[in-house]
């Protein structure tokens, strides 16, 4: 019996190594493109309508208050963060990909000389397009150079 529950287990794990699904190196670096591409875009040229034909049509943003679709968010965003920090930029410190996911690690300034801000955001790639986005931000506080949060 001990012998049967071994040949299981092992055939088990051996299975379980032959289904997972062999990564795409050359597919996530061309998503981790087209993401900081598009992060860059809107974020930091502000061109929406550059930034629209990088999104898929059904886009959705998981940030709050950020609105659902890509016109929600184009608007949510307008005014909620340019409309209050017109040169807000990003800078990409750190991108990684895995599948249809892209992370990227950046630090924020609303304005210049702005202490700043860590983020975190995950895209989702759809069809070459950037179909979906979450992220969580964090501030840095005053008394921490910024530089310590992501070198």
């Amino acid at each position: 019996m001990k012998k049967l529950l071994l040949l299981f287990t092992l055939l088990s794990s051996t299975l379980a190594v032959v289904a997972q699904t062999k990564r795409n190196l050359g597919q996530e670096e061309r998503n981790k493109k087209l993401a900081s591409e598009f992060f860059l875009t809107f974020y930091n040229d502000k061109d929406m309508v550059k930034a629209r034909t990088l999104m898929h049509p059904d886009f959705f943003n998981h940030h709050p208050h950020s609105g659902k679709g890509v016109e929600e968010t184009i608007e949510a965003v307008n005014k909620h963060l340019f409309g209050k920090f017109p040169q807000f930029k990003v800078s990409i410190k750190r991108i990684a990909a895995e599948g249809d996911l892209v992370w990227i690690q950046c630090y924020t300034q609303d304005f210049p000389g702005d202490h700043g801000k860590m983020s975190m955001d995950i895209w989702r790639i759809k069809d070459g397009k950037i179909a979906e986005h979450w992220d969580i931000i964090q501030d840095i506080p005053k008394d921490i150079d910024p530089a310590l949060m992501y070198n």
